[in-house]
């Protein structure tokens, strides 16, 4: 068992409404998929796409997902699934509730979602060390609440690395 297997059975994903129009009921089987892929061309674009949110606007089994994502990288799994992990908790830090959700009553899912990346900061700051530094930064310039913290060490990457990052 794996620890994001044990987050994700943590929430009740048929209570919650999905992007593609159902409950959020087969998210954990879809992240098992993410999760067992051998190959970057087995993990496509729109796997949660569409699912967790949809051009840049969030569903409300996305800050479920959050913390699933960020156990998921705890794993350390292969730098194609990674990535594809970190550029989906990006869309979710940086976008908004759906409307359909704001009229339902949830207009604060971007909000719910950084607050839950907050709380995997060092699993995204290793990830910024020493794997996809600029996507890790997209998500830790909106889900680290010390931005002192987050400009210090993206500073820090640069003077090491060589390169400014925007």
């Amino acid at each position: 068992m794996k620890a994001w297997q044990v987050e994700a059975a943590r929430h009740d994903w048929s209570a919650l409404r999905c992007g593609c129009g159902e409950t959020g009921a087969h998210l954990p089987r879809t992240f098992d998929w993410l999760m067992s892929a051998r190959a970057p061309g087995e993990v496509t674009e729109g796997l949660l796409s569409g699912h967790l949110e949809e051009q840049p606007m969030l569903f409300r089994v996305a800050p479920s997902a959050v913390p699933v994502i960020l156990a998921a990288l705890a794993e350390e799994p292969p730098r194609f699934v990674r990535g594809r992990l970190l550029s989906v908790l990006g869309y979710l830090v940086a976008g908004e509730s759906h409307r359909s959700e704001a009229e339902a009553g949830f207009p604060d899912l971007a909000e719910e979602c950084r607050r839950a990346a907050g709380e995997g900061l060092w699993v995204l700051y290793r990830e910024a060390a020493s794997g996809d530094a600029e996507a890790a930064l997209d998500v830790l310039e909106f889900a680290d609440p010390d931005q002192r913290r987050f400009h210090h060490f993206r500073s820090a990457l640069e003077r090491c690395t060589g390169e400014r990052r925007s």
